[in-house]
Parts: C-alpha cells; structure tokens; sequence
C-alpha cells in the first residue's frame, strides 16, 4: 500500500524552526550536514555561522557604544567650558571686562579668532554706534532673523568689528533690549557657514545683555 507523502515547503521549514529555536540541540548530527552559505563560497557549520553573526552584531554595538562615549565626553566637555564662561561674564565688573572675557574664552577654548560686542548707546571705550543710519545698515543684514551666519563683504564685516581684520566667515546675534550686536568672527571662510545652528551664540548673547543692563 503505497503512503502519501507530504511534501514541505521552505517556507513550513523555515516557521517550524523559528518556532522550536531549540531542535538543533535535540539533533546536533543534523548541524554537519546542513550547507550554510559563506562569504568565501564554501560551506560552514550552523554553529560557525551563528558565531560569525553574534562576532558582527558584537563589533557593531561596541562601535556605536564607543560613539556614544565620546559624544557624552565632547558634551561635558562643552558643558564645562559654557559654565567658565558663563562665570567669567557674571563676574566682570565693568562693560569692558564683559568684552575681555568673551574674547578671552572665545579664542583660547572655542578656538574663534575675534568676538566683538557693538552697543547701540555711548559706552567708554567699547564700539558705539549711536547714528541711527549706521545702526540701520547693521540691523538690515538681520532681516526677521535673530542671529546670522556665514560671509560678508570686507565692507560690511567692518560693520560688525573694531578693528580691520581679516575676518573670512563670522556670526552675529542681537541682543537683548536694542542694546546692540555681539559678533564672532573666525580667519577661515568656511568656520560659520549659514545653515550652522545658533543655539550657543543665542545663549551667550542672552548671558552678556543680562550683564550690560546692569553695568550700563
């Protein structure tokens, strides 16, 4: 009496397995036979295969935990730095201590050439522009923007710094109240480009208007 037989697809196979994880272990002679395919062409164990897969899975969380890391690392890092700098404008005394300290830590730790501050009203020694046309050709490069990036002409970066310096790329926030411009600018034309975000420039901005209104 000839028995039908059932004849299973790949796909039954392939759901029977994922359904018992376990069978290979109930029948470890069938692992030697089994024909897995290899980057080399040749044929390697299931165990050897599952092995090589857990070794690439592995090296691709330690990579991405490595990036985590160092990305923590860089935000401490920044984090400290924002902190001395918060610091040293809350405790400057005078406007002109306020400038000082924001060139001081924008050149020694952020690694930016010039930072200027340009008020809107007499101040000492400190870059004034009280005519009202001056303050317009400033504020017109602003358009509804708070801060700008990017390149300007020599001309008009002379706008925005004391001294004719040779600034290839800069970025300019307004302060707070119409008290004026703060301004960094950096040798490299490609250092602030105009699509760079300005959360930072925008927080330091805030920190110095908070001291001029109290020492002006």
């Amino acid at each position: 009496m000839q028995q039908d037989e059932k004849q299973l697809s790949e796909k039954e196979v392939a759901a029977f397995l994922k359904q018992h994880p376990d069978f290979f272990r109930k029948f470890p002679d069938l692992t030697e036979q089994l024909d897995i395919p290899h980057d080399t062409g040749g044929a390697v164990s299931l165990v050897e295969y599952q092995s090589r897969l857990l070794k690439e899975k592995n090296t691709e969380l330690h990579s991405r935990l490595q990036q985590l890391i160092e990305n923590a690392r860089r935000n401490d890092r920044l984090f400290e730095q924002t902190r001395r700098l918060t610091l040293d404008l809350l405790d400057a005394q005078s406007i002109e201590e306020v400038e000082q300290s924001l060139q001081d830590s924008m050149r020694v730790v952020y690694g930016v050439d010039y930072a200027c501050i340009t008020l809107f009203v007499p101040a000492m020694s400190m870059q004034a522009v009280t005519e009202v046309e001056m303050q317009h050709q400033l504020l017109q490069h602003f358009g509804r923007k708070q801060a700008i990036c990017g390149q300007l002409s020599d001309e008009e970066m002379e706008l925005f710094f004391h001294e004719d310096n040779k600034v290839g790329s800069m970025a300019a926030c307004l302060l707070k109240n119409d008290l004026g411009i703060l301004s960094l600018g950096h040798r490299s034309e490609e250092y602030f480009k105009s699509n760079m975000d300005t959360l930072f420039l925008d927080y330091v901005a805030e920190i110095v208007s908070r001291r001029l209104d109290i020492l002006l």
